[in-house]
């Protein structure tokens, strides 16, 4: 949703100085997903081959952001979810977001200079759960047992607060924006207004829903009522957390 809101306010006034490269755009910079895998643990090329891939991606966005800054751009977005890493990665190793630190230091190298502000929306744990259980065999991809993930997804205390702490190690001079998915539908312009550094008024928010599940996908339920309170309430007091953290500034 906020991809598509911006996406749409450049193109109604393509003339506001931002520019946002997407997911399709940023996956299909050859090798560009596989960064981090071309990196050593000490974020060192693993051999001749990965340092020349990664030298030449890195001088193709340079290349790519000097464009936008030659045709006036000067607040470009790059918004893609699996920078911090994979649901499937998390179901994987049944831990929530294992390497954020790792990944983003891994990405940061091939940008001409680190971010600004880092943007999160963030959502409860039993929803987000829920959401990539259900997703995966709608990618092609094999869904574990509920009955083994259960136990380790209620007892994993890791959650947003460690994300953002990991985001600040790698970045701590960069600000953090943050919002609840559960207030898009209703913030949608504040929030997209936030981050894009437009005005509110400018911000061109279109009809339609986004990302809806397909009727005939079926949808069983990964958590009991109790459980699902009970992430909803460690949910809660992470955002209180959050909501106290001077480096995090709410776009709503």
């Amino acid at each position: 949703m906020v991809e598509r809101t911006i996406t749409a306010t450049i193109a109604a006034h393509p003339e506001c100085g931002v520019a946002m490269w997407a997911p399709r755009r940023l996956r299909d910079m050859p090798g560009f997903q596989m960064t981090a895998q071309l990196l050593d643990e000490d974020l060192e090329p693993v051999d001749k081959d990965a340092a020349v891939a990664l030298d030449a991606l890195a001088s193709d966005i340079a290349q790519q952001v000097a464009q936008e800054r030659d045709r006036g751009v000067k607040t470009l977005i790059l918004s893609e979810e699996n920078l911090m890493g994979g649901m499937r990665n998390n179901f994987r190793t049944k831990y929530f977001y294992p390497n954020v630190a790792r990944r983003l230091a891994a990405f940061d190298s091939l940008l001409p200079a680190s971010p600004i502000k880092v943007a999160l929306g963030v959502r409860d744990y039993g929803a987000v759960w829920t959401s990539a259980f259900h997703y995966l065999p709608q990618a092609g991809q094999s869904a574990p047992p509920v009955e083994s993930i259960r136990p380790v997804l209620l007892g994993d205390k890791r959650g947003w607060p460690e994300v953002v702490d990991d985001v600040q190690s790698v970045w701590p001079d960069t600000s953090i924006l943050m919002w609840r998915q559960e207030d898009l539908v209703t913030s949608t312009r504040d929030i997209c207004a936030a981050l894009s550094g437009l005005d509110a008024g400018m911000i061109v928010v279109p009809d339609g829903k986004i990302n809806a599940c397909k009727s005939e996908t079926p949808r069983p339920p990964v958590f009991s009522d109790d459980e699902r309170i009970h992430l909803s309430h460690r949910y809660k007091r992470h955002l209180r957390r959050l909501r106290d953290a001077v480096s995090v500034q709410w776009a709503v």
